[in-house]
């Protein structure tokens, strides 16, 4: 059946066509399954070999596999750096859900190149460079550009809200809630208003970090684009910025900051709504790390409200059970720094109180 669909893709007259050793590569989240198989044919008398990746959608997510592949269709058909993708079926009679076949990056992720600072600036340089790329292309060619636009929307109103309900609604005076929790109230509430500029939209890749770019043969290769939105490119950069500056234990240089100068180099021009952006970012990795009273930046949990303003009455239990299944998500996605929770919330509070 999977060689079915990737018939167009093989060299001409190509016979005796197998699929050959499928196995998982990792969980991407809560969204996908990767997986990695290869072909042999047989064409003009040569035995040939082609290896692919396949990434099978969960149930929930099906939505996200018509977007993806129309946005690494768009940005292959401008020789940006990113897999090709082969085939998408929404038919669940293959693979009993949905996937998308695409070209499989055998490659090394940019966290590997880091350690040296002379290497660590020239990698995210090219990031930069890369995303700047991106960010160019004009995006309503895409077939979802509307959709896309409204979960743009959708994520800059729910981490809105957020914001408004710590600075509103979130009492930080009784000595009881953890110091963490306090700390963070506090700074959330310090926080000023960002008044945003008007934006050219771009396609967002919504999680752009060092693991997320494979470095192959030389060739710098974007992946896991399943959360890509249109919007703000400020979003794509704060986030970049937090998650290069989460490792500068390791650098004497800022990392994020470096990365944001590069990335203004190559669009000629300053980022707006940078500042903004990056405190949502924040925000968001205090959702992460059961930081802040907003689970998975999705909705509100109001037994943690009741822990942040009253102390941990009953919720030692529950927040063990929300962080153990945290921590086994994003270990899924071998990401060390997002997994260490106690690094990535003192960093938050750090963040927010002098480091903006």
């Amino acid at each position: 059946m999977l060689a079915k669909c990737l018939k167009n893709f093989l060299l001409p007259n190509a016979k005796d066509v197998s699929v050959h050793d499928i196995h998982k590569l990792k969980e991407q989240g809560l969204t996908s399954v990767m997986y990695s198989f290869f072909l042999t044919y047989v064409s003009h008398g040569l035995k040939r070999r082609k290896d692919f990746a396949l990434k099978i959608y969960k149930e929930g997510f099906e939505e996200h596999e018509p977007t993806e592949f129309s946005v690494l269709k768009t940005l292959k058909e401008h020789n940006l750096r990113v897999p090709t993708v082969y085939s998408f079926q929404a038919d669940n009679g293959i693979m009993e859900k949905p996937f998308i076949i695409m070209e499989k990056i055998e490659g090394k992720s940019a966290t590997h190149y880091l350690n040296d600072e002379i290497k660590g600036q020239i990698i995210v340089d090219e990031m930069a460079k890369i995303l700047s790329e991106i960010h160019k292309l004009d995006p309503h060619g895409i077939p979802a550009y509307k959709f896309l636009r409204e979960q743009y929307e959708l994520e800059r109103q729910v981490l809105m809200e957020m914001k408004f309900f710590i600075k509103n609604c979130c009492m930080n005076f009784l000595g009881f809630s953890p110091l963490r929790q306090r700390r963070f109230i506090a700074a959330v509430k310090q926080l000023e208003e960002e008044k945003q500029e008007k934006f050219h939209d771009a396609i967002l890749h919504m999680d752009y970090e060092p693991n997320h770019v494979l470095i192959s043969n030389g060739r710098f290769i974007i992946v896991d684009w399943g959360n890509a939105i249109i919007g703000d490119p400020a979003f794509d950069v704060g986030w970049a910025y937090h998650l290069l500056r989460l490792g500068r234990e390791t650098f004497e240089a800022d990392l994020g900051e470096y990365f944001v100068k590069s990335y203004e180099k190559y669009m000629g021009q300053r980022i707006v709504n940078l500042q903004f952006w990056k405190d949502m970012g924040a925000l968001k990795l205090a959702s992460y790390s059961g930081l802040s009273p907003f689970k998975n930046s999705k909705f509100l949990n109001y037994g943690e409200l009741i822990d942040l303003n009253f102390g941990y009455v009953y919720g030692k239990f529950r927040e063990a059970i929300y962080l153990h299944r945290m921590q086994r998500i994003m270990s899924n996605n071998h990401n060390a720094i997002l997994s260490n929770f106690d690094y990535l919330q003192n960093y938050v509070i750090e963040y927010l109180e002098r480091g903006r």
